[in-house]
């Protein structure tokens, strides 16, 4: 996924799972990073979570969406996924929510949070342990 193609505003209709007042935000890439965006809050400037694609470093990673998630996001022809990413001291801590996907309509900028329940996720994924495993 190219960043260039990443819509600036991003629009959750709902909000975000337990942060349903955030709802507008940018979506910036970070400096000096390839594998990283900010997803900065319009409404409060210090909130923000940093995101990844996750087929990065889980290719086979898979998700749906309800009925009501996909009316939502709208064509799904061009949707961009992300998870959060935990930021920690040493890359080696560094880790990512798989359960709780972003999924962002690049056309238009609506987005919504989806919940997983694969037993196979986790909301701490080990990205350096994925990267050393290749994936």
């Amino acid at each position: 996924m190219d960043k260039s193609e990443q819509p600036k505003k991003i629009h959750f209709p709902k909000g975000l799972i337990g942060l349903e007042n955030y709802r507008n935000f940018s979506l910036t890439e970070l400096p000096d990073q390839t594998m990283f965006w900010l997803l900065q809050s319009l409404e409060d400037e210090d909130f923000g979570l940093v995101v990844t694609n996750p087929f990065w470093f889980m290719p086979d990673y898979e998700f749906q969406l309800d009925d009501v998630q996909a009316e939502q996001v709208g064509d799904n022809s061009n949707l961009g996924v992300f998870v959060t990413v935990n930021v920690a001291s040493t890359p080696e801590k560094i880790t990512a929510n798989l359960m709780g996907p972003i999924v962002v309509n690049q056309n238009t900028g609506i987005a919504c949070q989806v919940l997983v329940s694969n037993k196979n996720y986790t909301l701490q994924y080990n990205l350096m342990a994925a990267n050393l495993a290749g994936g």
